[in-house]
């Protein structure tokens, strides 16, 4: 005989329910193994209910892995060796029986990151034969681990509607088909399906059967009596199809061992819970899974994958694609239509990689493949992940191998890339279809929104020197709260206070900042002081507002079509709003003429509206207001221009951007009138930097500036108690102490 690998061999043995006969399987192959492989084999039964029978048979009373691990402690798994040694009893035969556990008790103790050493130090010694009951978790963490899974069954109905069921699901989890082989045992007994109707029922879940196993009436006579069919009668013909089994275990070539699972401590411990899906984990919309997809990810092995894997993905991607024509799938918009083609799609998939044998993949290498493959087709391609993070809130495509994200206010290089440009274009071309879009050579740019309101702005070629840029700027679903604000130091719980009461008294307030300070996010938290019975417009070029209000009706800009036609500006919103009977008037950013109409607005009733604008220092967003007041083409002197931003706008706040990547209010700044021709502000609140500490975070205080905002009384006026007190500087407050 032909020397064998020596590599160790993790084989399982599962089937749907109990009483199918795998353990016979298991005992006899073992022993017929150890014999063939001069090589001991170790038996693991992954049995919840801790009975005893592989150790009965073989005559042994072998410790449990619960008693090893509570004699080792789980800080010394390097000791394991030693302990190990002669604490295993192995039968003359070459095969030992390692059980879970002797009490139910000890079971939900057990767990992955505990067993998985356990094997690793066992397999260099050991090939390792798993015996697991239909307990779906335990189930999958045997496949997950194992070369080889011999799939144990009789042939009634009750067993094969099981084994449907059970095969939907590893089909689900992404599982190679050629990692399990069928064993119709007992399938001339009395009850049974035909071979016929067995061997078409499989090939209708893609497997063929490997081994026939007959009714043995000695099989239940020597358990009895704690024998073995094997050493008692080698020449039956059970034991005969049994030797087909181990010709399966001589051809295979088992792979290296990363001993990793899926499977969670939970999820192993309470084994009966047939609930558990990892297909709930990889879905993108299943947020409300015990686990999420990111957080499955996050606390899972790296997935190192072939060099054939790219070629294979653009193979398996035009297959895919075909199909879906052929079958006139079409991708919609509609989430839960969406749904069903996902999962159709991941049918296809599933469908073709089993028919790429000559690239085999393992199980943690499909599911990736496959997450990857429907991201593309379905989705934003390698975005999706980064769409999924909610700790992003910028990703930034410069380049089909250049993908940055803004995390915590830091720009970072990802390892995530397209294949190439057409790629980029194909993910641009899926955003703006649904819209009614599009983006080619004639129209280069676009501004768009995706359903979870995340801004998107394309640029490609001619316009895009480099090739095609994608821009996401992505908004938290849940608006911040000024308690979160204040913890995160982003502005003081006076300011806030101040604000608060600011906007309940009708004050027309500005924010101004550079890009990616913070705005919307700020308006986001000012508007929800708007009391619930007030009307509130908003208008904006992207819908980004997330108003927590019931009495909001949002409105959004339209640019022209490809013929120049049908653009609906910011100005004609602005314009429009005012015959809806608003109360209130948000734009969401002033960046042209309709400046002109929202002061005009402002100051002919409708009070308490809010806007923001690009600006550095509140001194430059008056600049900035002026000019574009003039964009509309008023012939007004700079005197009335200046005249109608004093009496409209009452305060700006001013957010910045810092170094270190926080974003604050730097300043709550009154316009307080007009004198000289110029505007004049003071400040209420100011934020003073005072340097940088040694992890490079900006250190600095919120202060008051000491004078009250001249409206004061007007507080006191409505109702509205706001301390003197607030304003008071630190000197003030001593010297009134």
């Amino acid at each position: 005989m032909e020397e064998q690998n020596s590599a160790p061999r993790v084989i399982t043995f599962s089937g749907p329910k109990e009483g199918v006969g795998k353990t016979s399987v298991v005992m006899n192959l073992a022993l017929a193994w150890a014999n063939y492989q001069k090589r001991h084999v170790l038996i693991l039964p992954l049995d919840p209910m801790c009975r005893a029978e592989h150790a009965q048979l073989l005559g042994l009373n072998p410790p449990s892995m619960a008693e090893i691990i509570s004699a080792l402690g789980r800080e010394s798994l390097g000791a394991l060796g030693a302990l190990l040694k002669g604490k295993i009893p192995i039968s003359q035969w070459g095969v030992g029986v390692l059980p879970l556990s002797k009490r139910r008790s000890d079971v939900a103790r057990m767990s992955p990151d505990i067993i998985l050493p356990l094997l690793s130090r066992l397999s260099q010694n050991f090939d390792i034969f798993i015996d697991v009951d239909p307990y779906f978790p335990m189930q999958v963490f045997a496949f997950d681990i194992s070369d080889l899974v011999f799939w144990v069954s009789n042939s009634n109905v009750s067993s094969l509607n099981a084994t449907a069921g059970i095969f939907r699901e590893i089909n689900e989890l992404h599982f190679p088909l050629s990692k399990f082989e069928v064993v119709a045992n007992l399938f001339d007994m009395p009850g049974a399906e035909g071979p016929k109707e067995v061997e078409k029922f499989y090939k209708q879940i893609g497997k063929d059967i490997l081994a026939f196993m007959p009714w043995e009436d000695a099989l239940p006579a020597y358990a009895n009596q704690n024998k073995i069919l094997i050493t008692e009668q080698p020449n039956t013909q059970w034991v005969r199809m049994l030797r087909v089994l181990l010709g399966r275990l001589a051809e295979l070539k088992p792979a290296e061992k990363q001993w990793v699972s899926n499977v969670t401590t939970a999820e192993f411990s309470h084994g009966s819970d047939m609930l558990w899906r990892q297909t709930e984990k990889d879905a993108p919309e299943a947020m409300s899974a015990p686990q999420s997809r990111e957080q499955s990810q996050a606390g899972s092995p790296r997935v190192d994958v072939p060099p054939f894997w790219e070629e294979l993905k653009m193979r398996v991607h035009r297959n895919v694609v075909t199909a879906l024509e052929t079958e006139r799938v079409k991708i919609s918009d509609d989430a839960a239509i969406n749904q069903e083609t996902r999962k159709r799609v991941d049918g296809i998939i599933n469908s073709l990689l089993q028919k790429e044998t000559a690239t085999p993949l393992t199980r943690e290498q499909r599911v990736k493949f496959i997450n990857e493959l429907l991201d593309e087709i379905l989705g934003l391609g390698p975005l999706e992940e980064l769409m999924r993070d909610p700790s992003v809130t910028e990703i930034m495509v410069n380049a089909f191998d250049k993908v940055y994200i803004e995390k915590a206010g830091k720009l970072i290089l990802t390892k995530y890339k397209f294949r190439s440009n057409e790629q980029i274009m194909q993910v641009m071309k899926r955003i703006v279809a649904p819209l009614g879009r599009r983006i080619d050579e004639s129209v280069p740019l676009v501004d768009a929104r995706l359903k979870d309101g995340s801004r998107v702005n394309g640029i490609i070629p001619p316009l895009a020197v480099s090739g095609p840029t994608l821009t996401i700027r992505r908004f938290s679903a849940k608006p911040f709260t000024d308690a979160e604000l204040v913890k995160k130091g982003s502005v003081s719980q006076p300011g806030v206070d101040f604000l608060k009461a600011c906007v309940k008294l009708r004050k027309d307030i500005i924010i101004a900042g550079g890009t990616g300070t913070g705005k919307t996010t700020f308006l986001n938290m000012l508007s929800s002081y708007i009391p619930e019975d007030e009307r509130i417009v908003t208008i904006e070029d992207t819908a980004e507002l997330r108003l927590q209000q019931d009495h909001w009706v949002s409105l959004e800009s339209r640019p022209p079509n490809i013929e120049g036609k049908g653009e609906v500006s910011i100005r004609d919103l602005v314009k429009n709003c005012l015959r809806m009977r608003p109360d209130r008037i948000i734009v969401g950013e002033v960046r042209s003429s309709e400046a002109l109409d929202m002061l005009q607005a402002m100051n002919t009733g409708h009070e308490g509206s809010l806007a923001t604008i690009h600006a550095n220092t509140p001194r430059d967003a008056l600049t900035r207001m002026e000019a574009m007041c003039l964009m509309a083409g008023a012939d007004l002197p700079v005197w009335a221009l200046r005249e109608m931003i004093a009496s409209a706008v009452h305060m700006i706040v001013q957010l910045t951007r810092f170094s270190d990547g926080t974003r604050k209010i730097t300043a709550i700044t009154e316009i307080t009138g007009r004198e000289e021709n110029q505007i004049t502000i003071h400040d209420i609140f100011k934020y003073h930097q005072t340097g940088m500490d040694e992890n490079g975070k900006v250190i600095g205080y919120f202060t008051a500036t000491g004078d009250p905002p001249k409206f004061y009384k007007d507080f006191e006026t409505h109702g509205m108690h706001v301390p003197i007190e607030m304003f008071w500087t630190e000197e003030q407050r001593k010297a009134r102490a």
